[in-house]
């Protein structure tokens, strides 16, 4: 009984190491956003992304960086109109992508 207990103990044993050091599999999927960056000469230019209301495009912050000319959006197809003094220059559809950068020059 005693030998047939330590079989049954080592068996166990045996099951609970090789389950322990089994693979193990993750998977880790990023936030589903895109960004719309702007480039080229922005002076007098609004923008309309989709059907939201249009706002105006700085020329940058004065350090240089990119903040004021790169916009989140969701990933997916949008529709990207600028206009410059009331009048339609770029009018753009775009399909993003997740985690992708897309970027639109204005002359």
């Amino acid at each position: 009984m005693e030998v047939v207990m330590k079989k049954v103990i080592l068996l166990l044993l045996g099951i609970l190491i090789l389950h322990a050091c089994g693979y193990q599999e993750g998977i880790v999927q990023k936030e589903g956003k895109s960004f719309i960056k702007f480039a080229g000469n922005l002076e007098n230019v609004s923008v309309q992304i989709d059907d939201m209301n249009q706002f105006v495009l700085k020329s940058g912050s004065k350090s240089g960086a990119d903040d004021n000319k790169l916009y989140q959006v969701s990933q997916g197809k949008h529709s990207i109109k600028v206009y410059r003094d009331g009048n339609l220059i770029v009018n753009r559809i775009l399909f993003l992508d997740n985690q992708a950068t897309a970027e639109v020059i204005i002359p």
